[in-house]
């Protein structure tokens, strides 16, 4: 659960139960993430092998009628297996902004979750959280009652990086993604395989409106789906350029943390595919040799 969250409003003593909910009576609203027709096969298998091992979380609208916090890919695999049920909790003692964390956090942890929909779920997640705890923001509220009593709560990607398996690193370039692409190109990414292209979707959200207006063209009027944005741009005077991590995202590293690591990340998101190809095959190799007590080649 979420730990910007205050407890009393979230947990309870109680247990909950569950309920059987038609998926017909189910409204899915305006959603964050993406369908991912991949995701429903692989849950759908997972259901048939194993049931469904976490019900969705809704909302009552009245009337029988319910709106889906989250769930959104294990509904859809429900209906592929020709179910019409679903095990679900209703969970009305939240509010809004609490149900939106509630679906943001859930697919967070989803591995199946491309560098785009993690973008725009940590940004959103930026939203709520800044508006919960004014005083994490930079120039935020210090005149609060909370504030002025010592009560600092910790910074939106401290915290973030606190409770997910992401470094600050990752989280604030996906933060740059989530927010400095145009919504309206984001959608149009996320039906194409540049969606799971970490280092393009980088360089797009460097880009000024006009350039990203040309990307936003030159995508809808692709004869076939563009594998990178070298191959959607080729001929549209494309900037070899790219943009570095910008003064003004939400606290630096400290001197020297993850100086590694973020190395290894750089690389493997400029690679190619086959060069990642090659570099899990040699990290196999590392493995099994470790694994036999075999010495690691200098």
């Amino acid at each position: 659960m979420d730990g910007s969250v205050p407890a009393h409003s979230v947990l309870r003593e109680e247990p909950r139960q569950t309920v059987l909910v038609a998926l017909d009576s189910i409204d899915f609203g305006d959603r964050l993430r993406s369908v991912n027709q991949a995701a429903i096969t692989h849950i759908a298998e997972s259901i048939r092998r194993h049931g469904l091992q976490n019900p969705v979380q809704l909302r009552s609208l009245g009337n029988d009628r319910y709106g889906l916090i989250a769930g959104g890919h294990r509904c859809q695999a429900m209906r592929s297996l020709g179910q019409n049920k679903i095990e679900a909790f209703v969970l009305d003692h939240l509010d809004a902004d609490q149900m939106a964390l509630l679906e943001i956090d859930e697919n967070l942890m989803r591995s199946e979750l491309h560098p785009l929909d993690r973008g725009r779920f940590l940004f959103r997640r930026k939203q709520i959280h800044e508006r919960l705890y004014p005083a994490t923001k930079r120039g935020g509220d210090r005149q609060s009652a909370e504030y002025k009593a010592g009560e600092h709560p910790k910074s939106f990607v401290a915290e973030t990086a606190s409770f997910t398996p992401f470094s600050t690193w990752t989280i604030r370039r996906a933060l740059r993604i989530g927010e400095k692409i145009l919504t309206e190109l984001q959608d149009e990414l996320a039906e194409t395989a540049l969606a799971w292209r970490e280092g393009d979707l980088y360089r797009i959200s460097g880009m000024n409106e006009e350039k990203q207006t040309g990307v936003l063209d030159a995508l809808r009027d692709a004869e076939e789906e563009p594998r990178t944005l070298s191959q959607l741009m080729r001929g549209h005077g494309d900037d070899d350029e790219s943009p570095e991590i910008p003064s003004g995202e939400p606290e630096a590293d400290a001197p020297g943390e993850n100086t590694t690591l973020q190395h290894l990340q750089t690389l493997w998101i400029e690679a190619t595919e086959e060069e990642q190809e090659q570099f899990i095959a040699w990290l196999e190799l590392m493995k099994a040799r470790q694994g036999a007590g075999e010495p690691s080649p200098a």
